[in-house]
């Protein structure tokens, strides 16, 4: 953005300031008393997973890649993916966090179910931004329509085939790449622990 003197991609850093949302309710998430606190818990965890798909949605906004003129297209594909990066690494801290707090009060299964409806309700929240255009906010002001239109589409699939596609194959990514964090994780905390 410096080397071309333009705010053409702007809007990242917009998009990037809403992905540590969920990660800076993950923190406060980490520091409550879930059971002492239940109807104060059960509001964070659902708004941070309505924030949660700002983070991977970054990667979808490498559709604006392209040549600008005099602009070299590695630097922007640098600075699309820089972010994107970024984003998704906050969101797979943000998870790392609130799974931890949530393994206090949830047996492993339960955990592992809740982390994959959570990875394809973040893939459906993806869809709802890039092609609804719908904000993590919007819920508080239209609650209703978006409801209506997800019940829509979500209940016939072979009529609204994208929402469903799209949901599976981010919540694949999501699941696959946390997967992978997770583990990394694990096998630190294993050496640090063997130390």
């Amino acid at each position: 953005m410096f080397c071309s003197e333009s705010l053409c991609y702007g809007f990242l850093l917009w998009n990037l300031l809403l992905a540590w949302v969920p990660y800076v309710l993950s923190l406060y998430i980490q520091d409550r008393d879930m059971k002492q606190q239940k109807f104060m818990g059960a509001m964070l965890i659902l708004v941070w997973i309505l924030f949660l798909p700002n983070g991977p949605y970054i990667i979808t906004d490498l559709i604006h890649l392209r040549s600008r003129e005099p602009i070299p297209l590695w630097y922007d594909a640098l600075v699309l993916s820089t972010i994107a990066w970024n984003g998704l690494l906050l969101t797979m801290l943000a998870v790392r966090n609130v799974h931890g707090k949530l393994q206090e009060y949830y047996s492993a299964v339960k955990i592992n179910i809740g982390l994959v409806v959570l990875f394809l309700s973040a893939g459906y929240g993806i869809y709802l931004g890039r092609f609804m255009r719908w904000n993590s906010w919007d819920i508080l002001y239209s609650p209703m329509y978006m409801i209506w239109r997800s019940c829509v589409e979500l209940m016939h699939p072979l009529h609204h085939p994208r929402p469903i596609l799209l949901s599976i194959v981010f919540g694949a990514i999501l699941s696959f790449t946390y997967s992978i964090f997770y583990l990394i994780g694990h096998q630190k905390n294993m050496s640090n622990e063997n130390v």
